[in-house]
Order: structure tokens, then sequence, then C-alpha cells
């Protein structure tokens, strides 16, 4: 029974831990990209993957702040943030989900 018990305690800790650091409900938030309009200066800000090409016009994308459609032809890209997970109850992932029923995620 101690032997039992020494076992629980030592694979207890373990565990937890390992779920601490995965995480639970967790939510993958992907890199957050800004978009530059070269020729009006005009930021928009959306997730990667961020878009796709449509032929003869531009790239098009959903802003994630207003939800609109952007197509460009002459853009620049930036990384705001790289990839990462936050719990899924953080401002960070409210935040994502709002910009995902707005529609700037794909």
């Amino acid at each position: 029974m101690a032997k039992l018990t020494s076992i629980a305690c030592s694979t207890l800790p373990a565990a937890l831990l390992a779920l601490l650091l995965t995480g639970c409900g967790g939510t993958t938030i992907p890199p957050k990209l800004e978009v530059r309009d070269v020729s009006s200066g005009r930021t928009y800000t959306t997730y990667q993957p961020w878009g796709q090409v449509e032929k003869g016009i531009g790239y098009e994308f959903t802003d994630a702040d207003t939800g609109k459609r952007i197509t460009l032809t002459n853009y620049e890209l930036k990384t705001l943030e790289a990839q990462k997970s936050v719990p899924g109850d953080s401002a960070e992932a409210k935040a994502f989900q709002q910009a995902k029923t707005r529609g700037g995620v794909q």
C-alpha cells in the first residue's frame, strides 16, 4: 500500500505540471499580421493565413478589425505577433474569437 501511495504522489504532480504547460481548453492564436497598402499608406490587421489571390485583380483578404473584404495589388506585410497559445477565457482569446466572427480569420 505504501508503494502505491508513493507512485501516486510522484505521478500526480507530473500530470498536473503537464496539464498546466499544455493548457486546458486553451486557444491557439495564429500569427497576427499588419498589411499596409503602399499606395495609400493605410494599414489593416489580419491573421495568417491571410488571404487569396484574385486572378487579374490582386490579393483579397478580410480585415480582422472591421470584417471588410479588402483587395490590394501593392502591399507590404509585417508580423505583429507570433503564434501563441492562451487560456480560453483570456482577453486575447476573446478578441481572437470576435475577429473570427467578423470574418478576419480563415
